[in-house]
């Protein structure tokens, strides 16, 4: 019996070790790391191929509001949706062509309001992003996330998603960015720094993907403990059932 004590106690104390394998320094924020990160201001978000605007009108005409929207609200407002194509252009029914990638939205509605306005003097328009969202991969949270704000953090992005830190590698965290030429640039940083506030992984951009790795050192940490700390108990249990009935 005191043999059985003592290979119990023995194995609590190497899991008690075990489970502080993940040093407070691997998950901690804002440490005075120096990756020498170059700081860069907020830029507003600039649209681009592929993108997704929302596009409502407001007019004294209800005729061109039905028309244009092919819905009819009371205040005469409606919205739909419009694809910016290679040529950087989003086609207006009725109205033509605008030309609005490269810009922001802001930008692109006063664009957009000067085309409809060349046929409509009083022709009103309000432009949003529809697909306004960035993606978290991540070994236990995976999903899609509204960008509600223009200037979001990337810590933002993690509250929002409700995303825990225990199981992942903050120093290699990836970010996907669709860049001005339509195509896809990936980069990582380690988020302990506080060098990150400020730079360019700083702030979340619609379409962003953001890949947080395993820490290889996860499979020892206090949410896994419970479950290693059961199955690790199984065979004593059996051992301490079978000596007192003499199996």
């Amino acid at each position: 019996m005191k043999y059985i004590i003592y290979l119990l106690v023995t194995c609590f104390s190497f899991l008690g070790l075990f489970s502080s394998c993940i040093s407070s320094e691997e998950i901690n924020y804002l440490l005075a790391i120096d990756k020498q990160y170059p700081l860069v201001d907020f830029q507003e978000y600039k649209l681009g191929v592929g993108d997704m605007i929302s596009c409502g009108i407001s007019s004294s005409d209800a005729e061109l509001v039905a028309t244009f929207n092919t819905v009819i609200t009371n205040d005469q407002n409606a919205s739909k949706t419009y694809t910016i194509y290679e040529d950087s252009t989003v086609v207006l029914p009725f109205f033509g062509a605008a030309k609005i990638a490269g810009h922001t939205v802001q930008e692109a509605e006063l664009i957009i309001q000067k085309v409809m306005q060349e046929s409509v003097k009083d022709v009103q328009v309000r432009v949003t992003m529809a697909n306004n969202f960035f993606y978290i991969y991540a070994n236990d949270k995976r999903g899609s996330y509204q960008v509600y704000k223009d200037n979001l953090t990337i810590y933002q992005a993690l509250a929002i998603s409700q995303q825990t830190t225990g199981t992942m590698d903050l120093t290699r965290v990836t970010i996907l960015r669709k860049n001005d030429q339509g195509g896809t640039d990936q980069k990582t940083f380690d988020l302990r720094t506080q060098d990150v506030i400020q730079s360019e992984y700083y702030y979340i951009q619609p379409n962003d993907v953001i890949y947080f790795p395993t820490n290889k050192n996860s499979f020892f940490n206090v949410s896994s403990l419970s479950s290693f700390t059961t199955t690790l108990l199984i065979p004593f249990q059996f051992l301490l059932f079978s000596i007192l009935y003499n199996f």
